[in-house]
């Protein structure tokens, strides 16, 4: 794995994290759209209904379960991708940090840095190879 796969790796974590919310959201919306069919107290009140809410409760447990461990994972891998671009000083660290921790554009990092599409990208590759040698080899 290089660098840039290692770093892209919170990014993925993230967008997954993001994904499960919003499956698990949407099953909320769905279960309680069931629960207004009900009636006010909330308990079913005909054959096969019970079953239905049963069913829809245990997809939505499934859903919020998914949705807790990509939030871990994700969590795991900021905190990996965070120290290794912690090590890298300067401006390739900012560049690296902005890009792959707060997931920037390439536009928005060129004008925070106050530097050129290729300055920036000439500056991030540096910083990659400063991680591949520190982080991923072993050698600080």
């Amino acid at each position: 794995m290089n660098a840039k796969e290692f770093l892209k790796q919170y990014e993925y974590a993230h967008r997954k994290a993001l994904r499960y919310k919003a499956e698990y959201e949407a099953e909320l919306e769905l279960v309680d759209s069931v629960r207004s069919t009900l009636g006010g107290d909330g308990m079913p009140h005909g054959s096969g209904i019970s079953r239905r809410v049963e069913d829809q409760a245990i997809r939505l447990s499934d859903k919020a379960k998914r949705w807790k461990d990509a939030e871990l994972e994700e969590i795991a891998r900021r905190q990996e991708v965070f120290g290794a671009i912690h090590d890298i000083d300067g401006t390739e660290g900012e560049i690296l940090y902005e890009r792959y921790i707060n997931l920037r554009r390439w536009e928005d990092i060129c004008v925070l840095v106050h530097l050129s599409w290729r300055q920036t990208h000439r500056l991030h590759r540096k910083g990659l190879q400063m991680i591949e040698k520190r982080a991923l080899n072993g050698t600080q």
